[in-house]
C-alpha cells in the first residue's frame, strides 16, 4: 500500500507544470517495448483482486485507477473515506517513456521537475502487441560521488545514471517480490472530468 501511495504522490507531483517532454535515459536506443493500451489501468497492491467494472468508485481501496491515454500517464488524486474507500479528486498527468530491456523501464516526469523511475517485470500483451499488464516498483539509484552539480531535481538519484546503472537498480527494485504492485489494464477509457 504505501509503495503504491509513494508512486502516486510522485507521479502527482511531477504532473504539477506544465510537459517540457520526456527523454530517455541517457544511453537509451529507440523502443522496441511494447505499447501501453490506452484507457483504464488500476494498480493493485498484493493481494488485491481485478476489478471487474470501469466505475472507479465501486473499486476496493487496494486498486487505485490510472490512465494511459496519448503518450500521458493521467492519475487521480486520491483520500481514504471513515469507510476504507477511495474518494477520488482532480486528475494529474505526466509525459512517460518506455525503455525496452528486462526490466522494462518506465520513466514519468518532466526535464524541469526530474523524473520517477519504475521498473516492470511478468509483462502480459494482448493479441495486438499491447502491453496489458506487469508488476513492478519503483527504482531508486545510488547517488554519484563527487558532489555533481545539477541544475534539474534528482528525486530518485537515477537521472544522472546511464542506462546500466539504471538497469542495474531496477533489478534491485524487483528482487523483493512481496513488496511489488501489479498494474493491469482494465478497459478502454478516459479521466473523469470535474
Amino acid at each position: 500500500m504505501l509503495r503504491r501511495i509513494l508512486v502516486i504522490a510522485a507521479v502527482v507531483m511531477l504532473s504539477a507544470c506544465a510537459a517540457l517532454g520526456v527523454r530517455p535515459p541517457r544511453g537509451a536506443h529507440a523502443s522496441v517495448a511494447p505499447p501501453p493500451a490506452q484507457g483504464l489501468w488500476a494498480i493493485l497492491d498484493p493481494g488485491c483482486e481485478r476489478p471487474r467494472a470501469a466505475n472507479i468508485h465501486a473499486w476496493p481501496s487496494c486498486a487505485s485507477p490510472f490512465w494511459i491515454q496519448g503518450g500521458k500517464a493521467v492519475v487521480m488524486t486520491a483520500s481514504l473515506t471513515h469507510r476504507r474507500r477511495w474518494t477520488h479528486h482532480a486528475p494529474y498527468a505526466a509525459d512517460f517513456s518506455v525503455t525496452p530491456g528486462e526490466p522494462l523501464i518506465v520513466q514519468v516526469g518532466t526535464q524541469k521537475d526530474g523524473y520517477v523511475y519504475l521498473a516492470l517485470t511478468d509483462l502480459a500483451t494482448d493479441e495486438q502487441g499491447r502491453l496489458v499488464g506487469a508488476v513492478g516498483a519503483a527504482v531508486a539509484c545510488p547517488t554519484p560521488g563527487g558532489g555533481a552539480l545539477t541544475t534539474a531535481p534528482s528525486l530518485n538519484g537515477c537521472d544522472l545514471q546511464s542506462l546500466a546503472a539504471l538497469r542495474k537498480a531496477a533489478i534491485e527494485a524487483l528482487k523483493d517480490r512481496s513488496a511489488l504492485a501489479a498494474a493491469t489494464w482494465i478497459g478502454p477509457g478516459v479521466p473523469l472530468r470535474r
